[in-house]
């Protein structure tokens, strides 16, 4: 190898690996703030519902039924509702009664004691998307 090739090899090598020190620290950096709201509000259920036409039901089937009702275009938090690992949650799109003839199971799903979780709804009676973090 010539002096210039391994000054060149040289040089790309310290760049990389301040490319990839740079990047990990921007990844990390951002990924602090989403886990320090996540650690700072434990055991918090909270649902919007931005959809349209309909209501969302969330529904603890393993507390007695317990449940409650956030109506389009607003939001609800819930905070110690989770008992224990695993707690099965079940969403519904109401129009109108709950369990009645314009209500119906969307979503299924279950998490543990301590954690919180954020759902939101969005789509139309018939159509309804959701996600969680």
């Amino acid at each position: 190898m010539t002096t210039m090739q391994t000054t060149r090899k040289n040089t790309l090598g310290k760049w990389s690996a301040r490319t990839a020190a740079a990047t990990l620290i921007a990844v990390g950096t951002a990924l602090l703030p989403a886990a320090a709201a996540q650690a700072g509000t434990p055991h918090q259920f909270r649902l919007c519902d931005q959809g349209g036409g309909y209501d969302t039901v969330v529904e603890f089937p393993d507390q007695g039924g317990y449940a409650f009702r956030v109506p389009a275009g607003q939001c609800q938090t819930v905070s110690n509702i989770v008992e224990k690992a695993n707690e099965p949650v079940t969403l519904y799109a109401v129009q109108g009664t709950w369990k009645g003839p314009r209500s119906y199971v969307f979503a299924g799903f279950s998490y543990d004691d301590g954690r919180s979780v954020d759902i939101t709804t969005t789509g139309t009676y018939g159509a309804v998307g959701w996600s969680w973090r």
